[in-house]
């Protein structure tokens, strides 16, 4: 979607050009041939049935113009009708539709910019807030085929994260690295905690047939120190962000929670915060949860958002989500400003889900004020 606008919007550039110049240049033709412009439009009954069709056109138009450039903050509309005059229609309609598609792309992408980069043959799309200064947080997130782009997402739905950061969260806005994973085919084995994986092979057995096929090593070591060897302080030097954990989180959903909890767990002076949407406590079931609770930080110094709904894979979830939490809670998290353990009803395994608690997720993170009651 994003990049069929920047394609879109140099179409419209592109007839706004040869607008302005058949305009010019049949005008020129018009003046050097002495032509009579009223009999023109006039002058016979098909004339005027043209004029009277594109004075119409010409008004719907306009109409357009002035609705769109209200509903989308668009200034100076005044200026198309203006030139319009000087030039034509076929030039400022094309011309306006240009910006339009550059404003919604800007308001799409919360006016900041997307940039991307390739790092160990894993795609990294990386938002930039504009308000980018040296204390900016920043959100490293997994599956980052499914973050900002409908065309790129497995589901053909995001997160909605950019939606969420313009409309409902508050504080400063979070410098956003999203990763893609190495492949559809090796995500459980990226994912999966390593040293827990490696450990206990019979969690593949657990699974079902078309899982178990994709059987293998773990290397989810490997995916961390990518995260935080080369893509975290590559972002913190390109853009002048002063790194500090409070203000550096990890999030993902599913496998995702768990690589974001086992991020932690691995770089805990890195990473102050992990976020796990719909935690994928099951693969590996009561040993995952007792291992990988265990390999986590104590509490005061760290914080943990772990979540579940009721609908779908989902619904197996709650005893699993119980027993993490108990471990937390005995580990010392206790207090909902550094452990949130959320229940999102009528809600399931979907990044269409997912994307209703980001908001969430992320004002209780950046600690923005009366914005951060957990769901129970």
């Amino acid at each position: 979607m994003i990049k069929a606008s920047v394609y879109r919007e140099r179409f419209y550039f592109v007839l706004a050009a040869l607008g302005l110049i058949t305009a010019w240049w049949l005008n020129a033709l018009a003046v050097f041939e002495q032509a009579d412009y009223l009999k023109a439009w006039f002058g016979s009954t098909v004339d005027l049935v043209l004029s009277v069709d594109l004075s119409i056109v010409a008004i719907a138009v306009a109409g357009f113009m002035i609705y769109e450039s209200r509903r989308l903050g668009m200034k100076r509309v005044w200026l198309y009708f203006l030139i319009s005059g000087i030039t034509a229609l076929a030039f400022t309609l094309p011309l306006f539709m240009a910006f339009r598609e550059r404003k919604l792309r800007e308001i799409r992408l919360a006016g900041g910019k997307l940039e991307r980069f390739e790092f160990d043959s894993h795609t990294v799309d990386i938002w930039v807030p504009a308000s980018l200064h040296a204390k900016t947080p920043v959100l490293v997130m997994h599956d980052g085929r499914n973050i900002f782009d409908e065309k790129d997402s497995f589901t053909g739905k995001t997160w909605e994260v950019l939606t969420a950061i313009r409309e409902e969260v508050r504080g400063d806005s979070p410098l956003v690295i999203a990763v893609w994973g190495l492949s559809d085919e090796t995500r459980l084995r990226e994912l999966a905690p390593q040293s827990i994986l490696d450990n206990h092979p019979e969690f593949w057995d657990a699974l079902p047939a078309d899982f178990q096929k994709l059987r293998g090593p773990g290397f989810s070591d490997s995916y961390v120190s990518l995260i935080s060897d080369a893509i975290l302080p590559f972002a913190l030097e390109r853009y002048g962000i002063e790194h500090h954990p409070d203000r550096t989180a990890v999030m993902g959903a599913s496998m995702g929670g768990l690589i974001s909890f086992y991020t932690l767990a691995k770089r805990p002076g890195l990473f102050g915060t992990a976020i796990g949407f719909s935690t994928h406590w099951p693969f590996g079931g009561n040993v995952m949860v007792d291992e990988l609770t265990a390999m986590l930080p104590p509490a005061g110094s760290h914080r943990i958002w772990t979540d579940h709904g009721d609908l779908e894979l989902d619904a197996y979830y709650a005893p699993f989500h119980a027993r993490a939490v108990e471990h937390l809670r005995a580990k010392g998290y206790q207090s909902n400003e550094e452990f949130a353990a959320a229940r999102y009803p009528y809600t399931g395994h979907h990044e269409s889900y997912w994307s209703r608690r980001v908001a969430d997720a992320l004002n209780w993170w950046l600690k923005a004020p009366n914005l951060y009651e957990i769901p129970t």
